[in-house]
């Protein structure tokens, strides 16, 4: 359970977290490390906030219902909602992620009312709260400034200047252990490596793009943030030559290098506005093949 937070450096987090859990900010805003380790820390605080064991003072045993209930995304007092699911997605699709539109928003705060199911705190967790969801993130903001003594807000970003300053100033943040800049990304590797050889060659990409449902908002991100970590291997001189990707960027001279860089934040900036993943997608690695002179 909870594997990503294995490491010794996530101690002292988890042992804060304890801590708090006797009297719980209202809005906790987590900080750094992966996508992975920032759910899962915020699925462990739920835990310091609603296991039986912790609730007396002790660490989350990890093996009660609750627990259990909390790691498999289950918990009735666990509500999740991310701004990259799409309202047609969820409605199409309801899982136990939920979008941040404003009729989610709308039955959240009724459910705020009430009290939780069980005897700790009701704890949501806010999930891509930039770009498009501004709106749904200042209709956050009442509900974060009442009072609110059975409710915890669990606010999650890559960093906290990526959210509004209004919702970071009403919030305790935490910063997870920076990850490694220069590891390869979390993106699936077959995506990435499909990436690196149309680079390289100029064909593969577009038939795993064009396919339904194949690219979300979330994997097109994780594919510009490996692309940026193997333009910061190739100029550290650590470029991994298995990896497709750092084999097709390795020959580009350094001003072809800043032009890459340079695409990548356009592409992020895109997929933040909302742009076809798949569009998105296409267009950076056409302009990096055109770049590598089409060979």
């Amino acid at each position: 359970m909870f594997a990503s937070l294995d490491s010794p450096d996530f101690s002292p987090l988890k042992t804060l977290l304890q801590a708090l859990a006797q009297r719980p900010p209202q809005v906790l805003l987590l900080e750094g490390g992966s996508e992975e380790q920032r759910l899962e820390m915020a699925f462990y605080w739920a835990a310091c906030c609603q296991c039986p064991q912790a609730l007396r003072g002790g660490a989350p045993c990890l093996s009660c219902p609750s627990c259990l209930q909390l790691a498999a995304n289950e918990h009735l007092d666990l509500c999740v909602y991310d701004g990259r699911i799409s309202n047609r997605d969820d409605e199409e699709n309801p899982g136990p992620v939920r979008a941040l539109s404003m009729e989610n928003l709308r039955q959240l705060k009724q459910q705020l009312r009430d009290a939780p199911h069980g005897e700790g705190r009701r704890v949501i967790v806010l999930v891509g709260l930039t770009g498009q969801r501004a709106a749904s993130a200042n209709a956050l903001l009442k509900a974060l400034e009442e009072p609110s003594p059975h409710n915890v807000f669990v606010l999650l970003a890559p960093q906290r200047e990526q959210l509004l300053p209004t919702l970071v100033s009403r919030s305790l943040c935490l910063t997870l252990p920076w990850p490694d800049p220069l590891a390869r990304n979390a993106a699936p590797a077959e995506w990435e490596d499909a990436f690196g050889m149309f680079l390289q060659c100029g064909r593969g990409l577009f038939e795993k793009t064009t396919a339904r449902n194949a690219l979300d908002a979330q994997l097109a991100q994780l594919l510009v943030l490996s692309c940026q970590k193997a333009l910061a291997r190739v100029l550290s001189g650590a470029a991994d030559p298995a990896s497709p990707l750092d084999t097709a960027l390795m020959p580009l001279s350094s001003a072809a290098l800043a032009s890459c860089a340079a695409w990548c934040d356009e592409a992020l900036e895109a997929l933040r506005q909302a742009v076809t993943p798949a569009r998105v997608i296409e267009a950076l690695a056409c302009r990096l093949h055109v770049l590598r002179g089409g060979r």
